[in-house]
């Protein structure tokens, strides 16, 4: 009987260990439950033209830029201009007593007068000697001087003429004017003072505002972008503000230096703008930029779906059953908030995580939960 119920003993604990066997070899052999979705937001990819632009600071400088100084010396009488106004070429904006020089005028014309009558007189007396000649009542030599003194009383008359005409001059210097349309500046020399033409102040400075141009350095590198735009004919150059927002004005390159800067390894460029009007103020600093090339029909992404790692950067691409996939991009320029995606590294159509690629691998399931095309 006790080998009965020793047998059983034995059958039961093998029975036990099997189960607890079991059971520890169940659960350590266990699927873990799948990982939940992660949410982001995705893109679909989209081909559109996207400009090439090379940027550079630039400063505004007036295509004309004069300093006003008189031509003849003397007592400013008056000035004829408020600082800051705008003037038109030929307009008075300064007079010099000329009260001296009028005189002057006045003496020379009537020498000149004076002078004419006795050339008058002379060729007169001339044509008289011709005539007594042939009777034999005057000399050869008497007709000889008379023929010098008209001769010099010629070119007296034509001095006196050009006396007359450079005071005329010298009197119409008197009256300043503005040679071109511009912007005058502040006020220099007061009234009642003396002013030379040896000066070097001058009475103001008049900046013609239109059209402006603006003047920047490009590194070497873009000669030959440049070079292959300018060939293909106008390049336009954009104006903005100090923080890129606001575009200022619209204009086209003008010309290139001739030379590299061996310093700095930069060429100068000069960008010329027709309507720059009171937005581009000269010696001002503004963002010059250049449009050297547009690619035309290529894929664009936002630029906050480019991600950057130790291989470039990439992007993850949703695919079937929501599984991202980690793929290498070139990325392009940027106009925006776009940038465009080079080498054919994404199609048309594709979708792109925007919001939540921190948290991805590749191969991670996704829940879109925006979506958006662009």
């Amino acid at each position: 009987m006790s080998r009965i119920f020793s047998a059983a003993g034995i059958v039961l604990l093998l029975l036990t260990g099997v189960l607890v066997f079991r059971f520890f070899y169940d659960a350590s052999h266990k699927k873990a439950p799948p990982p939940p979705a992660t949410p982001v937001s995705a893109v679909t990819v989209t081909l559109a033209d996207v400009p090439v632009y090379i940027d550079a600071l630039a400063t505004v400088v007036p295509t004309r830029s004069i300093t006003v100084i008189t031509q003849v010396n003397g007592i400013l009488s008056s000035v004829d201009f408020v600082e800051g106004q705008h003037v038109r070429r030929g307009q008075v904006i300064a007079r010099i007593d000329s009260r001296s020089l009028e005189a002057q005028l006045e003496q020379a014309k009537g020498t000149l007068a004076h002078d004419r009558a006795a050339l008058a007189n002379a060729k007169l007396d001339l044509a008289r000697y011709r005539v007594l000649i042939k009777a034999g009542s005057i000399t050869q030599q008497t007709l000889d001087t008379q023929v010098a003194t008209v001769a010099m009383d010629e070119g007296t008359v034509q001095s006196d003429a050009g006396n007359v005409a450079n005071l005329a001059v010298q009197v119409g210097y008197c009256t300043i004017t503005s040679p071109v349309d511009g912007v005058v500046g502040l006020r220099l020399v007061d009234p009642g003072n003396y002013v030379s033409s040896t000066s070097t102040t001058g009475i103001a400075v008049i900046t013609a505002l239109e059209p402006a141009t603006l003047v920047y350095a490009v590194p070497e590198d873009y000669l030959g972008e440049i070079h292959q735009a300018m060939g293909r004919g106008a390049v336009p150059v954009y104006a903005y503000d100090r923080n890129k927002k606001t575009l200022l004005a619209t204009g086209k390159l003008l010309a290139l230096d001739n030379q590299v800067d061996t310093t700095t390894g930069t060429v100068k460029v000069k960008a010329i703008f027709e309507h720059g009007g009171d937005v581009l103020f000269p010696n001002q600093f503004v963002n010059a930029r250049m449009q050297a090339d547009t690619l035309e029909q290529v894929p664009v992404v936002p630029t906050a779906a480019i991600q950057h790692g130790a291989a470039g950067d990439f992007v993850f691409v949703v695919g079937a059953g929501n599984k991202v996939a980690l793929r290498n991009v070139k990325a392009g320029p940027a106009t925006g908030d776009d940038t465009a995606i080079l080498d054919h590294g994404l199609k048309a159509g594709e979708r792109v995580v925007t919001d939540g690629a921190d948290k991805l691998d590749n191969g991670s399931v996704v829940k879109v939960v925006s979506a958006g095309t662009r």
